[in-house]
């Protein structure tokens, strides 16, 4: 649960989901309708700052007999300090400040981390990348070409506000078909963040 939080998190998501229906209900953008989105998606969603946010965690799996849905809250500080706060159903707290030395699946997670810095939270190196578009929403469907990402999931789906390119939703797609959807609300990027939040208990 940690490193799907910290993934949703960090390319910083119950069916049916506009995922499930872009293609037929929104139209595919090309040339320089799906350049103009693709740029104001990145510069919307800078990854080298401050976030904050409130979520909804949904996760979907035909195993089960219902989906398991999680509310907490989140913050973030590029590039390497992370709050992940459960407050329901079952509250917990996971906190990271800094890099942990001996741990080689941090170390690794935080190189892509960087990356995703450097390179936006879309790119053409280690995605196939399709844009949609419908009155009210972009939908920006990543699918891995780098084997340790399609090891975790055989899709990205980014949700985001029309025209703003405001982040509203990430949905991962698992091997078996399983989704997370990540829902955000009261999104604030850039502020100044207390360093006491990123002090593990």
């Amino acid at each position: 649960m940690k490193r799907i939080s910290l993934i949703l998190l960090l390319s910083l998501c119950c069916l049916p989901l506009f995922a499930q229906t872009a293609p037929g209900a929104a139209q595919q953008l090309e040339g320089a309708a799906r350049e103009k989105a693709i740029a104001t998606i990145l510069q919307a969603n800078d990854l080298q700052t401050t976030l904050q946010f409130r979520f909804v965690m949904t996760r979907h799996n035909a195993m089960l007999a219902e989906d398991l849905v999680s509310r907490g809250r989140a913050a973030y500080v590029y590039p390497d300090k992370v709050r992940w706060e459960v407050e329901q159903p079952r509250p917990s707290l996971f906190v990271m400040d800094g890099i942990n030395p001996g741990d080689r699946r941090q170390q690794s997670l935080m190189r892509n981390v960087a990356k995703l810095g450097e390179k936006g939270l879309i790119n053409e190196t280690d995605f196939i990348v399709t844009v949609y578009a419908s009155p009210r929403v972009w939908q920006v469907d990543l699918v891995p070409l780098r084997r340790d990402l399609s090891q975790l999931f055989t899709r990205i789906s980014l949700l985001t506000d029309a025209g703003t390119g405001a982040l509203r939703s990430i949905v991962l797609t698992g091997q078996e078909g399983d989704t997370t959807q990540l829902e955000l609300s009261s999104v604030v990027r850039g502020e100044k963040l207390d360093p006491t939040l990123f002090q593990k208990p």
